[in-house]
């Protein structure tokens, strides 16, 4: 009897956890490796539950302006934060990463560095270029402006939704090569040839995180995880820098 006393008792003060909807987060694509393996470790010591929403930075803000009910949001630059607090008064931004970008290409492409990649372009031994849609994706705007620097013009480029899907798109040959998120690329397939963009040839990618108003205190929780040393910590050993 006193045991099944006892079971009850963790029962009903765990109910509260297990019954607590998860709270919503949104994510940059460029996390998709590198979140999930943090959150678990915080939902293991908090109890609390988390549901990961992945995408480009400007498709999440654009979600959470329409009404999508995110407390919190990892965007890939600063730009779009800033955005979202200017039209969300009481929404807080906090800067957690450095976003790096990377080329990547097929051995069969023969591109081994940026310089190898603008003679392929200019030859015209390059069908296709995979990017982030600069539209709405902070690693895309990164990508186009090296590609600004380095003179090329009217590239072949093809277009991922985010910059995984422009990752996707190498991995599987789609494409020949992609300038896409370091953190992704260093976990990509080994048949490919992975090449850090040094932060010099592209604005920098601030990632910032946005608090939305009345975001719970496990939503905030998270955010001081991640801008932690744990957080600061698994971000660098994935490849972000840190601001």
């Amino acid at each position: 009897m006193i045991r099944l006393f006892l079971l009850l008792l963790l029962l009903c003060l765990a109910w509260p956890a297990l019954a607590a909807d998860p709270v919503p987060v949104a994510a940059a694509a460029d996390l998709r490796l590198a979140l999930p393996p943090l959150v678990r470790g915080h939902e293991a010591q908090t109890g609390t539950r988390f549901s990961l929403s992945f995408g480009s930075s400007g498709q999440m803000v654009q979600q959470a302006l329409n009404g999508a009910p995110f407390q919190l949001l990892l965007l890939a630059d600063a730009s779009h934060a800033d955005r979202l607090a200017a039209s969300v008064p009481g929404a807080e931004r906090r800067p957690y990463a450095l976003g790096r970008l990377a080329l990547v290409a097929t051995r069969a492409s023969g591109i081994t560095d940026l310089a190898s990649l603008k003679a392929a372009i200019r030859a015209g031994r390059i069908r296709h270029l995979a990017i982030a849609n600069p539209a709405h994706a902070p690693y895309g705007v990164a990508a186009r402006a090296v590609l600004a620097g380095l003179g090329v013009t009217g590239a072949p480029l093809v277009l991922g939704d985010n910059v995984a899907q422009a990752l996707s798109f190498v991995s599987t040959g789609a494409a020949e090569a992609g300038l896409v998120a370091l953190p992704l690329a260093r976990a990509a397939s080994s048949g490919l040839i992975v090449v850090p963009v040094s932060r010099a040839l592209h604005p920098p990618l601030v990632q910032t995180l946005v608090l939305m108003p009345g975001a719970t205190p496990a939503a905030r929780g998270l955010a001081d995880r991640l801008t932690g040393p744990n957080g600061r910590a698994a971000l660098a050993r994935a490849g972000f820098g840190l601001p």
